[in-house]
């Protein structure tokens, strides 16, 4: 069950709320004359994984594709070292 705090008691005591919110997990319900009004949840934030943007094509390009692209040939060194 969540806790329930009203508005009176959370203004007294905000930053303790705060902090047991982000070091429990624990959700408060936050009340008015005796009815939920509002909800104080941690905050998580969402790690999204890195998406290929620019030269997507380029990550999975066979090596003779990405040579027909340049205007001048690449010496082998330059172009192993694209792969290591």
């Amino acid at each position: 069950m969540m806790d329930i705090i009203n508005i009176a008691e959370l203004k007294s005591h905000l930053s303790e709320v705060i902090t047991k919110v982000s070091q429990t997990g624990d959700e408060i319900v936050i009340g008015k004359y005796g009815k939920p009004v509002a909800k104080l949840v941690p905050f998580i934030e969402k790690v999204s994984e890195r998406k290929l943007g620019f030269a997507e094509h380029l990550m999975f390009a066979e090596k003779n594709e990405l040579q027909d692209q340049v205007d001048e040939p690449v010496d082998s060194e330059t172009l192993e070292s694209f792969y290591k």
